[in-house]
């Protein structure tokens, strides 16, 4: 068995930091990070305005395996919608309107990351 470097999970929370600096200079201000509710996960809750935002950060050094936004699958949204539904209930206190974002984040060497921002998924079909 291949033991894990922690590799991935670094380049993921780094990813996440930079995706997070690159929302707040946009406005975005941060509510929460990494919130687990039962099997799901929201990378990042922002909100701007009356606006909240769940984020899913994708993070990739290559496209050798695809690309980063090809992996938020139907599978994962209905996971992220469930979880948005019970942070919320968790959170009364917060405006009830949501939506997602996805922002896939890639590493230059040398340079500054390249970003991919997706502004309200659509959750039709799915949920």
């Amino acid at each position: 068995m291949q033991k894990f470097s922690g590799y991935r999970k670094e380049l993921g929370a780094w990813g996440e930091a930079y995706a997070c600096e690159y929302l707040q200079k946009k406005g975005y201000q941060l509510i929460a990070s990494n919130f687990r509710h039962g099997h799901g996960e929201i990378d990042l809750l922002m909100r701007i305005d009356d606006l909240l935002i769940a984020v899913e950060v994708k993070t990739r050094r290559s496209n050798k395996f695809g690309y980063g936004e090809d992996s938020v699958t139907n599978r994962k949204l209905r996971t992220i919608y469930k979880t948005m539904t019970d942070y919320l209930m968790e959170h009364p206190e917060l405006p009830n309107i949501w939506q997602l974002d996805v922002v896939v984040v890639e590493p230059v060497q040398g340079e500054a990351p390249v970003v991919y921002h997706y502004e309200n998924i659509s959750f039709e079909g799915i949920c």
